[in-house]
């Protein structure tokens, strides 16, 4: 689902961004080198087993930092599951759910779309600058409110054909298409099981919204 990430609605174009607090606390983290310090091992993650959130910035022993401590500590736990994945993968009973997440490492879903399809990758030449995570408006309107045959059609072909036949959306969206530098990859030769396990995912992973540290570790206990 990477195109323009613009919002059609009836009014016309809306050209609001949208993010959530992991992709706003990877770019603070980014750019403050957070990881130089707290990457080199999973315990050097701040852990507040009541996912209370430290205002880090006033502490003299920890450098100042733009950005919301709540949205670093979104950040921090989407780290967690990316580096406990290989673990709950091995697990002899994986849910539905689980198999999902598989395929969308497997296939570098997140690697666009943001860890756990969080969004906020950069996309020269989009409308709207960036990739698409799933979740929002973006995510809505691109893939008729998240419906199945859409999110299939993405992952078969690299767009909704749907989409791009509406006469005024789908000029706009093909304009976007080709002017973009990242484009949608093509999955066609998926098993079609496949296919629907990583469809039913990114929908469920839509449900779940933008999520926050306490949504992202209730997602990892959910895949346990």
């Amino acid at each position: 689902m990477i195109i323009t990430a613009a919002v059609f609605t009836t009014q016309g174009l809306r050209f609001i961004p949208e993010s959530s607090p992991a992709a706003r606390g990877a770019a603070a983290a980014n750019s403050h080198g957070c990881i130089e310090c707290h990457g080199r091992s999973e315990p050097g993650f701040p852990d507040d087993a009541n996912l209370s959130c430290v205002d880090l910035s006033v502490k003299i022993t920890h450098p100042r930092y733009d950005g919301r401590c709540s949205d670093v500590l979104a950040y921090f736990e989407v780290v967690r599951l990316k580096r406990t994945f290989h673990r709950r993968a091995e697990s002899p009973n994986q849910s539905r759910f689980l198999q999902g997440e598989i395929l969308a490492r497997q296939y570098n879903c997140f690697q666009c779309h943001g860890e756990l399809g969080q969004g906020g990758f950069r996309n020269a030449g989009a409308l709207k600058g960036y990739i698409p995570g799933y979740f929002g408006n973006d995510f809505a309107l691109l893939t008729r409110n998240g419906s199945t045959e859409s999110v299939q059609a993405w992952i078969r072909k690299g767009v909704d054909p749907i989409l791009l036949s509406r006469p005024i959306e789908g000029k706009i969206a093909e304009f976007f298409i080709e002017k973009q530098e990242i484009s949608m990859p093509v999955f066609g030769t998926l098993p079609d099981t496949a296919i629907q396990i990583l469809a039913d995912y990114v929908i469920a992973l839509n449900e779940l919204g933008a999520m926050d540290a306490k949504a992202i570790r209730a997602y990892g206990q959910r895949t346990q």
